[in-house]
Order: C-alpha cells, then structure tokens, then sequence
C-alpha cells in the first residue's frame, strides 16, 4: 500500500532518482584479466586433455592424473568464472591456439607413444602455469585475484606431483630411480 501511493506521488521515474546508485569498480587491472584468462584457457585445455588421457591410457598411473586433471580443473575453472563475471572479464571459450594443437597431437598419438607425450608434455604445461600463478602473486592486483591463485597454486602443484609419480612409475628418462629433475 505504502509502495502504490509513493509510486502516485512521485511517478516511477522519481523512484528511480530515490534508488541509490552502486559506486562502479575501476574495472580489474590488465594483469588481473590476462591472469583470469590464461588460467581459464588453460583449465580449458587440462580437462579437453585429461578427457583424452582417460580414453587412451590404460596406465593406472596415467588414469589417476586424467581423473585429477578433469575433477579439479572444473573446479578451478567454475571458481574464475565467477571472479570473472565480479570482475567483468571476457573469457574465451577455447583454449589458445597453441593449447588446442597440443590437444591434437594427444588425439593423433599412438597407443604406445601416449602416455610418455602426455606426461611429458603435461610436465612442462604445469611447470609454466606453476611459474604463471607465483608471477601473478607477486604483482599488486585485485585481491579476490590473488586469493583465486593461492587456491590454484596447491592443485596444480599436486598435479605436477601426480605426473612426477607417473613419469617414474612409466620409467621416463630423467625420472625413474633417484636421479631426475628436482621439483620445483
């Protein structure tokens, strides 16, 4: 009732002049959007890649890290489209170019030659995510940004871990016995 006699008196045009006004963000720095969506094409190209592993491989080892990749990616990627959308950040749909003709040649390799290029290539993906997400704690930046890489940062870490534990399990050179490359 009160509602139907201020809408008479002042129109609806003065309830909107009453309405207060959010105060707009600046907008996220062009770190924190490049960050957002680096990470968001890359969970895009783990889990089109952990989908390939899990139908190829049939190494435990290499199921284990497929599932992983799939599960936490999804995760991740459900968790920076959120602070994208707070953010207003444009998130492509695809992995870059370079990340889809690596998901290619997952596709295109053979059953015995699979899971050596899988790990090794993945190896090196999470080495550079993992060197992505510790230059992005190190900038200034929105903080719900860097809150978003400090939970990414265990995940990819713990997968690194899991390709580690499957490169030495496959006996990859540079990984089996107590020699290898230290982790990082």
């Amino acid at each position: 009732m009160l509602f139907r006699r201020m809408l008479t008196a002042l129109g609806v045009a003065g309830l909107l002049v009453l309405a207060p006004t959010p105060v707009q963000a600046a907008g996220p720095s062009p770190e924190d959007a490049a960050f957002l969506v680096a990470a968001h094409q890359g969970g895009l190209a783990e889990i089109a890649a952990g989908r390939i592993a899990w139908q190829k491989t049939t190494t435990p080892e290499v199921k284990t890290v497929a599932g992983a990749l799939m599960r936490d990616h999804i995760r991740l990627n459900a968790a920076i489209y959120h602070e994208a959308r707070k953010l207003r950040v444009y998130l492509p749909g695809q992995p870059t170019p370079e990340q889809q003709s690596l998901i290619r040649t997952y596709e295109a390799a053979g059953a015995d030659t699979f899971d050596e290029h899988f790990i090794l290539t993945q190896l090196a993906a999470h080495r550079a995510t993992m060197e992505l997400i510790s230059g992005h704690l190190e900038e200034d930046g929105d903080p719900s940004v860097k809150a978003l890489a400090r939970r990414a940062a265990p995940v990819i870490a713990a997968h690194h871990l899991l390709l580690r534990e499957a490169a030495e399990a496959e006996g990859i050179a540079g990984y089996a016995g107590k020699g290898g490359r230290p982790t990082p």
